[in-house]
């Protein structure tokens, strides 16, 4: 049996070796993400944006001059009845609206930026630190790579685990910025879509996108500050929590893994939310219609009674 103890001597140096070139594709990823992950560029300010912008708002011109020049048509074709002057009446107000936002829709993506900026500072730096949690990571990772007493095996795949969700994180937050450049360089056109009742649906769409995109660096600061307090602070949380006030390094490389796990499963969240709002509401909203209809009928005298001779 004196052959395991070289196998094993091999063994763990290959795994050292492993955990090495791990926690170097760590560093290179934590890294790259650090300084941009919480941050909202101002995509407004790009050439290209403001080209495509500026494309955009000569169609809804175009659109809405040809728009105004049909409406005059009608009108004069139909004499001015009641009814198109009520139809007029109604629209004149939502191309007003359209109109007004799709030109000054830069305007309201840049200020939507800023306010999600400042949300994402406030939430992320209340001790003073620019990098807060990823500093955090960064330091207990670096610890328990330099602790003897811990597996090399067992760091190794904690720490791969650590950096493929790291990975992930970049990947979605790349995604989230090429959706921002797309939904900001066609703001005019869906924001001109409040102008009818049958396209204010493309409009409210483009709010929800365009809000969840924004959201999205806010809830994953809220989610970094929470795994901070727990990283930095544990004397202080984890014995309120029920938990041991010393967590040591196993423990706080699991609390570094859920952390990150959280940060990259809310992107998802909140796309499902956006892609899914509307749906919920219609259906909210036939369920109300269909509850109020049954109470009218039970509250008013003879109005189930007149609805069943009516079928």
């Amino acid at each position: 049996m004196g052959w395991l103890s070289p196998v094993a001597e091999i063994l763990d140096t290959f795994m050292q070796w492993v955990a090495t070139a791990i926690l170097a594709c760590f560093d290179a990823v934590l890294g790259a993400i650090a300084k941009s992950l919480l941050i909202t560029p101002d995509v407004t300010g790009l050439p290209q944006v403001q080209a495509l912008t500026g494309r955009a708002t000569w169609i809804v011109d175009t659109v809405f001059v040809l728009a105004f020049v049909a409406a005059g048509i009608l009108v004069m074709i139909s004499g001015g009845d009641e009814r198109s002057r009520y139809t007029i009446k109604d629209l004149a107000p939502r191309l007003v609206v359209g109109f007004i936002s799709a030109h000054f829709s830069q305007l309201l993506c840049g200020l939507a930026i800023e306010v999600a900026n400042g949300l994402t500072e406030a939430l992320s730096e209340p001790g003073h630190n620019p990098d807060g949690a990823f500093t955090a990571i960064n330091t207990h990772v670096h610890a328990a790579a330099g602790e003897p007493g811990l597996p090399a095996l067992l760091f190794a795949t904690i720490a791969l685990l650590i950096t493929v969700l790291l990975a992930m994180t970049t990947f979605s937050l790349i995604v989230r910025i090429c959706t921002l450049l797309v939904l900001t360089a066609a703001a005019p056109l869906a924001l001109a879509c409040h102008a009818l009742p049958q396209t204010d649906g493309l409009a409210r769409l483009w709010w929800r996108g365009y809000g969840g995109c924004l959201a999205t660096p806010v809830l994953q600061a809220m989610t970094l500050q929470a795994g901070q307090w727990m990283l930095l602070d544990p004397q202080h949380m984890l014995p309120t929590l029920g938990l041991p006030g010393d967590p040591g390094l196993v423990l706080n490389l699991f609390v570094v893994v859920v952390l990150l796990w959280y940060t990259v499963k809310i992107p998802g969240l909140v796309g499902r939310y956006v892609s899914q709002s509307g749906r919920n509401t219609s259906f909210l909203g036939a369920i109300v219609r269909v509850v109020v209809v049954q109470q009218l009928a039970r509250t008013v005298p003879g109005l189930g009674r007149a609805r069943v001779m009516a079928r």
